[in-house]
């Protein structure tokens, strides 16, 4: 599977271009044998990682459109792109794919989440509590010394990094809104008779909104330098992923809207429905809206039997339908069809 899948047709309409992610996580498969995926053997080949998010199911959806695309290629003009985006999972995937310029002749730009808190049958046009988040890898550095003869000379990364940990879940709120933090992982040390050198945290903040997200940031910043000031030890911190604020625009919403209307898989539209996760689709949308596009996220329920990123999850199938009913009647609607 290429990362980017560009099919061109005759040119005389603007760009439309439809977003997939393509990734999976890090959650070991359930070995439930009422689990679906083990019934029909099509779970995880590989220890430790699993599609417990729906993004085999967006691939399947953008394959289908691909082939759909090359089936009716006649009847459509434009220049059509589709691009399977990888590291959705830790928001790293989609700055890199804007920072590329792939976008950067976008008129229209189209993207979708299966489940998400939606029963199968409903269509969410405009997703709310979609968070801004930044994640940060942060290293301290120690120096390493005999814990009882020579303690003076060491600097403990391990016990810095622990104060840390503890200062970041207790950090100061915002007033203004929700803003998360969340410390999902700490490495250190070396063994148990020497003082710690390494440490490193894995962290993710989040805010409601993009000044709710910097203030949660610019907290964290100052928690790490002040621990490693403490301690005596070096630092550094690096951003490994970013995802902003999601503002559809209402042209692509209300033609979202009516396509999936259409649909005899679609029950329900609803315009609104508070989520409360992020999406790198974001930085995409942004890139695109700068040079003048117009971008829509919107979100395809499909029942699961467990939540996301859950070792149970799996999506109801009839989801799929839906959802490239909605891609194919937008390509179709945008080619004046």
């Amino acid at each position: 599977l290429k990362e980017n899948f560009i099919l061109k047709c005759l040119t005389t309409a603007g760009v439309p271009e439809m977003r997939f992610d393509i990734d999976c996580v890090g959650v070991e498969e359930t070995d439930l044998k009422d689990h679906l995926p083990n019934k029909e053997n099509f779970r995880s080949r590989h220890a430790g990682v699993m599609h417990s998010c729906g993004h085999d199911g967006h691939t399947a959806v953008g394959l289908t459109m691909a082939q759909w695309i090359v089936d009716h290629k006649d009847q459509l003009c434009g220049r059509i792109k589709l691009i399977f985006q990888p590291a959705e999972e830790g928001v790293r995937g989609g700055a890199a794919q804007a920072a590329s310029g792939l976008l950067d002749d976008v008129n229209y730009l189209l993207g979708a989440h299966l489940a998400m808190m939606c029963p199968t049958g409903e269509v969410c046009v405009y997703p709310e509590g979609v968070l801004c988040t930044t994640k940060l890898d942060v290293r301290f550095k120690g120096r390493p010394a005999h814990p009882t003869m020579s303690p003076h000379l060491g600097r403990n990364a391990l016990a810095c990094a622990c104060t840390c940990v503890s200062e970041l879940l207790g950090m100061a709120r915002h007033g203004k809104g929700l803003g998360c933090i969340n410390v999902g992982m700490m490495q250190a040390g070396e063994g148990r008779n020497v003082i710690p050198v390494h440490a490193q945290v894995q962290l993710e903040v989040r805010g409601e909104t993009a000044e709710i997200n910097d203030f949660m940031v610019d907290q964290a910043n100052r928690i790490v330098k002040g621990t490693a000031l403490a301690y005596d030890v070096d630092y550094e911190v690096e951003k490994v992923g970013e995802a902003g604020e999601l503002n559809n625009d209402p042209e692509l919403a209300s033609l979202v809207t009516e396509v999936a209307g259409s649909l005899p898989s679609c029950e329900r539209v609803v315009q609104h429905k508070k989520l409360g996760c992020s999406e790198d689709f974001t930085m995409l949308a942004t890139r695109v809206k700068a040079a003048g596009g117009k971008s829509e996220f919107f979100v395809v329920g499909a029942d699961r039997t467990a939540a996301h990123h859950q070792r149970e999850f799996d999506f109801d199938e009839k989801g799929l339908e839906t959802a490239f009913g909605i891609f194919k009647g937008c390509v179709l609607k945008l080619n004046g069809i």
